[in-house]
C-alpha cells in the first residue's frame, strides 16, 4: 500500500485568554491511503507575541511562509504546541537556540521556557477552553478549504459530527440515551433547605458542564424569580417614598450554573453633572423664596431698584436685551467678560448597572446537549413579556437573581457560599439575550437525533432594577467585596 503525506497550513488566529489576545497559527501533517483515507496526522501550533508575526530588525521580519524554499520559514512564530490525537491533548514545547537566533524570543522569556505560559497550556488542554477550541476551529476551517471531509478525519472536535462546510464525516453511533430532565434542585447550587415551596418551578433546573459540581469548581448562578411590583398605590406615602421591592426568593421559577467567565467585572457610577446659577438669577431665586415665605418689604424693592440703576448691570442688561434681538453675545463680544456663572458639580440622581456575559457552550453528550438547549430555552422564555388572560395587559418578564458561588468553601455537601471576594449583584431583569448558533463561523452538528449544534454562542444583558445605597453594605462584613 503507498501512502502520501500532506501538509496544510493555516491563516492567523487570534483568540483572547483572561482577556489578552494571542496569535497562533497551525500547521497540520497528514498521511492518506490509497483511497484518500487519512491514516495519520499530527497538529502543530505556532505562536508569536506580534500581531503580524513580524520581529523587525531581526531575520524574522520576513513573516510566515509555509511554502518557503526548502519548508516553513516561520518569521515571528514559535512552535508552541504539539498534537499527536487530532486535537485531544497537546504537548507543550520550550524555547530554543533557533529562535533566540531569530528574535523570536520575548523580553522576560528565555531558551528551555515553555512558549506558553501555565494558564495557556491549561486552556489547550482543556476541552472547553478558549484555546482549545480556538486551535480546533482553525485546523477545521483550514481542512474545510482543502478538501470535502478531510476536516472530519482530522479533528477530534468533528468525529462526532455530521454536516458543516466541509462535508459529512463518516457517521457514529450517537452517545447514549439521556435521563428526562426534570425539575428537582442539582445539589451543587442547593444552598436553601429543599423544601417542597423552594422546588424549582416549570423552567427547569440546568447546569453545564455536568461536571461542573462534581471538581470544586467556583461558578456562576441564575435564579429566575416573579417580577415584583410595588403594592397598592394608596399604601404609598409620599413622605417616605415608594419603599422597597419585596421579592419572594424562595419562589424558584428557573434556575441556570454555568462556569464564572475570565472577565468578571462591575462598574458603580452615579449622575454628578455641571449646573450655574449666576447674580441675577440668585437675586431672582432669593426674592421668590422670600415672596412665597413672608412677601416683600420696601427694601427689597430698594434693593432691586439700586441694582437696575448701577451702571454695570445697566449696560449689561442693555447689552443682553440686544443681544437676545439678534441672536448672539453682544455683552461677552465687545466687554471681554462674562457674568460669573458660579458653576459646580451638583449630584443630579443614581444610576443604575448593566452586567454582560458571554459564554461558550459545547456539548459533548447527548444529556450535556439536552442541557445546553435547556439552559437557551429558560433565559429566552423568561426574558418574555406576559400576557393578561384576557389580552387587556402585558405583564413584566421574570427577572434574575445572580450570585457568584465559592465551590471550594461548601457549608455541607452540595451546597456552596456566595463568593465573598467578587461583587454582590442586586435583582436584574434580563434586557438582551443572544445566541450565536454558528460561532466558529461555520455549520456543523452532532450525529444525533436532533442535529444539535457543536457550539452555541450564547450572550446576555442584565441591568439591575434598583441602585446601589451607602446602607446597603452595612450589614455585610468589612472585609468583603459588597456590591
Amino acid at each position: 500500500m503507498s501512502t502520501q503525506t500532506r501538509i496544510i497550513s493555516s491563516d492567523g488566529t487570534g483568540p483572547k485568554l483572561n482577556g489578552t489576545q494571542l496569535f497562533f497559527r497551525t500547521q497540520t501533517e497528514y498521511t492518506i491511503d490509497n483511497n484518500g483515507k487519512v491514516i495519520d496526522s499530527q497538529i502543530r501550533v505556532y505562536y508569536t507575541p506580534y500581531a503580524n508575526g513580524l520581529v523587525p530588525g531581526t531575520g524574522a521580519s520576513s513573516g510566515w511562509n509555509p511554502n518557503a524554499p526548502g519548508g516553513l520559514q516561520q518569521g515571528g512564530y514559535s512552535l508552541a504546541a504539539y498534537s499527536a490525537d487530532k486535537g485531544r491533548t497537546f504537548s507543550a514545547f520550550a524555547y530554543d537556540q533557533d529562535d533566540a537566533n531569530a528574535g523570536r524570543i520575548p523580553f522576560g522569556k528565555n531558551v528551555g521556557d515553555t512558549v506558553l505560559s501555565p494558564q495557556a497550556i491549561a486552556s489547550l488542554n482543556s476541552p472547553n477552553g478558549v484555546l482549545n477550541q480556538a486551535i480546533n476551529n482553525s485546523v477545521i476551517n483550514t481542512a474545510v478549504n482543502t478538501q470535502q471531509g478531510l476536516a472530519g478525519q482530522l479533528s477530534a472536535k468533528l468525529q462526532n459530527t455530521r454536516g458543516g462546510t466541509g462535508g459529512t464525516p463518516p457517521p457514529v453511533t450517537p452517545p447514549g440515551a439521556a435521563s428526562p430532565i426534570d425539575s428537582t434542585p442539582i445539589p451543587v447550587v442547593t444552598n436553601i433547605s429543599p423544601t417542597a415551596a423552594q422546588k424549582v418551578g416549570d423552567y427547569g433546573n440546568w447546569i453545564y458542564p455536568t461536571g461542573l459540581g462534581d471538581n470544586l469548581q467556583d461558578y456562576i448562578l441564575f435564579e429566575m424569580l416573579e417580577y415584583a411590583g410595588r403594592g397598592d398605590l394608596s399604601s404609598l406615602s409620599p413622605t417616605t417614598g415608594l419603599g422597597q421591592r419585596q421579592f419572594n426568593e424562595t419562589k424558584v421559577l428557573g434556575r441556570v450554573i454555568l462556569p464564572i467567565q475570565p472577565t468578571i467585572s462591575d462598574i458603580n457610577s452615579v449622575d454628578w453633572q455641571n449646573d450655574s446659577i449666576n447674580p441675577l438669577q440668585l437675586l431672582g431665586a432669593q426674592l421668590s423664596l422670600k415672596g412665597m415665605q413672608s412677601g416683600y418689604t420696601e427694601a427689597d424693592f430698594a434693593k432691586l431698584k439700586d441694582m437696575a440703576t448701577d451702571p454695570n448691570v445697566k449696560s449689561y442688561l442693555q447689552q443682553w436685551f440686544a443681544g437676545k434681538a439678534i441672536g448672539t453675545n453682544i455683552f461677552s463680544r465687545f466687554s471681554g467678560a462674562v457674568v460669573n456663572p458660579n458653576v459646580e458639580l451638583l449630584f443630579n440622581g443614581p444610576q443604575l448597572r448593566p452586567f454582560n456575559f458571554s459564554f461558550r457552550l459545547s456539548p459533548r453528550s447527548e444529556d450535556e446537549a439536552k442541557q445546553v438547549k435547556g439552559i437557551i430555552r429558560l433565559f429566552k422564555q423568561g426574558m418574555s413579556i406576559r400576557r393578561t388572560p384576557n389580552n387587556l395587559f402585558l405583564k413584566a418578564p421574570n427577572v434574575f437573581k445572580i450570585t457568584y458561588r465559592n465551590g471550594q468553601k461548601p457549608k455541607t455537601i452540595g451546597a456552596a457560599e456566595e463568593h465573598t471576594s467578587l461583587n454582590k449583584i442586586k435583582i436584574c431583569a434580563l434586557s438582551q439575550c443572544s445566541v450565536d448558533y454558528t460561532p466558529d463561523g461555520s455549520y456543523a452538528t452532532f450525529y444525533d437525533d436532533e442535529s444539535t449544534m457543536t457550539q452555541y454562542g450564547l450572550s446576555l444583558q442584565f441591568n439591575e432594577l434598583e441602585p446601589i445605597f451607602n446602607e446597603d453594605y452595612k450589614e455585610l462584613p468589612k472585609t468583603t467585596i459588597g456590591y
